[in-house]
C-alpha cells in the first residue's frame, strides 16, 4: 500500500543511524531497474558487493535535540495510520544559533517493496536576511529506484542529485520532493546537506534631489478687483530639500495689495512627495497684460521657475449731449423751442473699454425752471434729477437715452449728465438749450407840456417795459430822434446828445416786467406840429421798435 507524505520535518532514525553508521551505507537487495542515483540515462541496474557488516550498539528511541544543541534533531509521528520519521540540520555549523540554513527531511518510517513512496526536504532561511547560491544535495543507498523529483534535479553527479535553489529571501522556504520505490527488503538510507554563500550586504541609498514649483492665476479681472495668486512648491525628488524659499517678483504695473513690488516665502524642509502651498493678491496700476514669472531654491543647489499671465480690463465710458436742432426766430436769433412747448434732450452712454460695465447708471439733474414731462428708457425723476439704470454695457455697446422737458420761462438752460459704472471712471457731459420766450416790448413817449410857445421847453418822458412772454430783453437800446420845431436840451440817465440826436447806452438786460425810463428837455424853436420819434432795440430785436410823440409849437 502506498504511504501518503506530507510536508513535515527531517530525519527521525533514520538520521540518527546515518550520524552513527556514516552516509551513505549500502543494503544488498536483489531487484532489478535503477536503483539510488546515477549520472548516466541508460545505466544498467546496479549490482553492488555488500560491504562488511558494521556492529553498531541498538540505539535506543532518540528524543528530539534541543533547539540550540549541536547536530541533527529528529522524531517520530503518526498521521493518518502511517509513521514518519522528521528530522532537521542546520548549516553550515549544525547549531541553529550559528546557522543560516535549516534543512528539514520528512521521510516514510517504513515502506513496501516496489510501492512507490516519496520523501521532501524543506530548506529553510533561518535568518532576517537574503541567502544566496542555496545547493541540496541528496544521496541515497542503491536499494532505492527513483521515479522522479520535483522540482527536477539539476545535476546528477556519483550517485548525488544536486538542486540550485538559488536565492532564498528572509525567512523563506522552499520544497524539493523526491519520488521513488525500493527495489529489495532491508533499509534505505538517504542523506541530505546543503550549502550557500554567505554574502556581507550593506544598502547605501541613492537619492536624486528635485523641486517643481507651480503658480496660477486668473486668466482675466478686471482693474479693481484684487488678482489671487497661488504658488506651490513640491519636492517630487528622493531627497529631503531644506531653506526651501519661494521668491515672486511683480512685473512693473502690479504690486501686492500691501504696495510691495515683490513678495518671499520661506517653505523651510520639505520631505520628498511633500509641498506647500502659499497665497497672495495683486492689484494692477493700469490694464493690459502681464506676466509673472516666480522662482524656487534649495540649500541643495536644486531650482524650479514657473510663471502665470494675467490680462487686466477695466470698462471706460463716455456720454454725449443730444439737443434739439436749432430753430431761427422771427426777429432772428437762434433757440431750441419756444416757452411752454416740450423739447427732447438725450444722451448716449458708450463702453470705449475692454470689460463689460456693470450697473451703469445714466442721471441728470433737472435745471431750474425746467418741468418733467417724460423719459425714454425707464428714466425716473426722483428729487429733480432723472436716473436711468442701464445694466450691463459690454465693451464696445451704447445705449441712447432721452428726456422730455418744458420751460415756463425763455433762456439759456445748461445740462450737465454723469454715466457711472462699477470699476469705471465717471464720464460727465454738458450742453445748453435755449428757450425762446415772445418778446413784448411796450414803448411809452409823453410830453409836458403841450403845446408850447417858441422858446418854451418841454419834458419827455421814454418808458420801455418788458411786458413778459417768459424772456429777458437783452441790450436794450434806445434813441431819440427830434424834429425841427424842438431842440434836444438836458438828457436824463446819461443821454448823449449828437445834433437833433439823444442816445442811451443799452442796458445789458431788461427783465420780464422791469421798466427803463429816461427824460430829455426840448425846446421849441418854431412854430409846427412837431413828431418826436424814439426807436427800441434788443439784442434779438435789431428792427426797432419806433414811437411818435405829438408836440405843438406855436
Amino acid at each position: 500500500m502506498r504511504m501518503p507524505l506530507k510536508p513535515l520535518s527531517l530525519v527521525a532514525t533514520l538520521v540518527a543511524a546515518l550520524l552513527i553508521t556514516g552516509c551513505c551505507s549500502t543494503t544488498t537487495a536483489k531487484s532489478s531497474g535503477r536503483s539510488g542515483y546515477s549520472s548516466g540515462a541508460s545505466a544498467k541496474p546496479a549490482t553492488t558487493k555488500a560491504p562488511a557488516p558494521v556492529e553498531t550498539p541498538a540505539a535506543p528511541k532518540p528524543a528530539p535535540r534541543p533547539a540550540g544543541g549541536y547536530g541533527p534533531s529528529h522524531a517520530t509521528f503518526e498521521e493518518g495510520g502511517n509513521k514518519y520519521v522528521r528530522g532537521s540540520m542546520a548549516f553550515p555549523t549544525g547549531l541553529r544559533d550559528s546557522s543560516g540554513l535549516l534543512l528539514e527531511k520528512v521521510v516514510p518510517a517504513e515502506v513496501l517493496v516496489g510501492k512507490p513512496f516519496s520523501y521532501e526536504y524543506r530548506v529553510i532561511n533561518l535568518t532576517d536576511y537574503a541567502l544566496t547560491d542555496v545547493v541540496l544535495m541528496d544521496k541515497v543507498t542503491e536499494n532505492f529506484r527513483t521515479s522522479d523529483s520535483s522540482p527536477k534535479a539539476d545535476s546528477l553527479n556519483g550517485g548525488v542529485a544536486t538542486w540550485k535553489i538559488g536565492g532564498l529571501g528572509p525567512r523563506e522556504t522552499k520544497t524539493v520532493k523526491v519520488m521513488g520505490s525500493a527495489s529489495g527488503e532491508g533499509t534505505i538510507t538517504t542523506c541530505g546537506w546543503a550549502t550557500y554563500s554567505p554574502i556581507l550586504c550593506e544598502p547605501i541609498k541613492v537619492v536624486k534631489p528635485a523641486i517643481e514649483l507651480v503658480k496660477t492665476m486668473p486668466a482675466q479681472v478686471t482693474q479693481c478687483d484684487p488678482i489671487p495668486v497661488k504658488l506651490v512648491v513640491r519636492n517630487n525628488g528622493s531627497s529631503t530639500l531644506t531653506a526651501v524659499k519661494v521668491t515672486d517678483t511683480l512685473p512693473s504695473g502690479l504690486t501686492t495689495d500691501a504696495g510691495q513690488s515683490s513678495v518671499s516665502f520661506d517653505a523651510g524642509t520639505l520631505t520628498p512627495g511633500q509641498s506647500k502651498e502659499f497665497a497672495f493678491n495683486a492689484k494692477a496700476a493700469r490694464t493690459g497684460s502681464y506676466n509673472n514669472p516666480a522662482k524656487a531654491t534649495s540649500a541643495q543647489g536644486v531650482e524650479a521657475d514657473a510663471q502665470a499671465s494675467v490680462k487686466v480690463v477695466k470698462p471706460a465710458l463716455t456720454i454725449a449731449c443730444i439737443t434739439p436742432p436749432e430753430k431761427t426766430g422771427p426777429m432772428g436769433g437762434k433757440f431750441a423751442e419756444f416757452i411752454g412747448r416740450p423739447f427732447e434732450v438725450c444722451f448716449e452712454v458708450k463702453n470705449t473699454g475692454d470689460a463689460p460695465s456693470a450697473s451703469t447708471v445714466v442721471s441728470l439733474p433737472i435745471p431750474a425752471g425746467l418741468t418733467f414731462r417724460s423719459a425714454t428708457e425707464g428714466g425716473a425723476n426722483s428729487g429733480g434729477t432723472v436716473n436711468w439704470n442701464i445694466g450691463s454695457l459690454a465693451p464696445g455697446a451704447s445705449k441712447k437715452v432721452c428726456v422730455t422737458l418744458s420751460g415756463a420761462s425763455g433762456g439759456n438752460y445748461s445740462f450737465s449728465a454723469a454715466a457711472r459704472g462699477v470699476c469705471a471712471d465717471p464720464a460727465n457731459t454738458t450742453c445748453a438749450v435755449f428757450i425762446q420766450g415772445v418778446n413784448a416790448i411796450l414803448v411809452e413817449v409823453v410830453d409836458d407840456p403841450d403845446p408850447i410857445q417858441v422858446g418854451e421847453e418841454t419834458t419827455y418822458t421814454i418808458k420801455v417795459t418788458n411786458q413778459g412772454g417768459g424772456l429777458d430783453l437783452q441790450d436794450v437800446a434806445v434813441k431819440a430822434t427830434f424834429p425841427d420845431e424842438v431842440t434836444p436840451g438836458a438828457a436824463s440817465n446819461g443821454g448823449s446828445i449828437s445834433g437833433a440826436n439823444v442816445s442811451w447806452a443799452p442796458v445789458p438786460t431788461l427783465a420780464v416786467k422791469q421798466t427803463i425810463t429816461y427824460t430829455v428837455k426840448g425846446k421849441g424853436t418854431k412854430a409846427g406840429d412837431a413828431r418826436l420819434k424814439v426807436d427800441v432795440t434788443t439784442k434779438s430785436r435789431q428792427n426797432p421798435i419806433t414811437e411818435l410823440e405829438s408836440t405843438t409849437v406855436y
